[in-house]
């Protein structure tokens, strides 16, 4: 995964992907031990290289290793089994959404998204499903993988991460549409990055912003936590 500062060259697209996740049953063990939870939504916005949204993508996918959501992450997401039943499982879902990402011209974009924690979910659950990881797109996508949350905790010189809303209210915005929902994480996340282009207006907020995030924490309870209560 890339994590590096850098911004995107001027025939590159931006993508910013958003995962929403739930736990694999624990009768499941050899499957947990590889990875922890199954992809049961996915949420991405394309931006051009003037920062305007040119695509959304948005599906469900159905898991393999349960039969029931977590208690918790059905009432973060508000989705709920009778959704994903329809849905097709990873595998055709993810080359769905690679299609997309590529469809304008093959590996032309970067791939951007709020944490590390989508990049290990996405690589566990390959590995745990036998996706080809040397496919050459599947590589791109993985080699040109940013964090953008430390990117953006960089520009402002910040410590410690924060929250995907914290970073959203505090540069004086309001988060648009519904939180753990992943088409609108991600285009929430998306525009703090453009936000983040415009230097003036973001380096304005610099200040502030430090000053309340000391010490900086999450707002929100997060399907990371949820993830740990199902593991008790």
């Amino acid at each position: 995964m890339n994590t590096a500062k850098k911004g995107v060259s001027p025939t590159m697209k931006a993508v910013f992907v958003d995962f929403e996740m739930n736990p694999i049953d624990r009768r499941h063990q050899e499957a947990r031990r590889i990875c922890q939870g199954e992809i049961i939504e996915i949420g991405a916005v394309k931006l051009d290289e003037d920062g305007k949204e040119i695509g959304a993508y948005k599906e469900y996918i159905c898991p393999e290793y349960t039969s029931q959501m977590n208690a918790t992450c059905q009432a973060l997401t508000g989705i709920t089994m009778d959704m994903l039943t329809p849905a097709a499982h990873f595998q055709t879902v993810f080359a769905h959404f690679l299609a997309w990402c590529n469809e304008d011209a093959p590996n032309a974009y970067e791939m951007y998204a709020w944490s590390e924690n989508d990049w290990h979910q996405l690589t566990c659950e390959m590995r745990l499903k036998q996706s080809d990881m040397n496919d050459p797109q599947i590589r791109w996508m993985l080699d040109h993988w940013q964090n953008f949350q430390q990117i953006f905790c960089n520009l402002l010189g910040l410590d410690n991460v924060i929250s995907l809303d914290k970073a959203v209210t505090l540069l004086g915005t309001s988060f648009v549409g519904k939180m753990h929902d992943a088409l609108w994480d991600a285009r929430n996340t998306s525009q703090l990055y453009v936000l983040s282009k415009k230097d003036a207006h973001f380096r304005t907020r610099i200040g502030p912003i430090i000053a309340a995030t000391k010490p900086a924490e999450p707002l929100t309870y997060s399907l990371a936590d949820a993830f740990l209560a199902a593991q008790k």
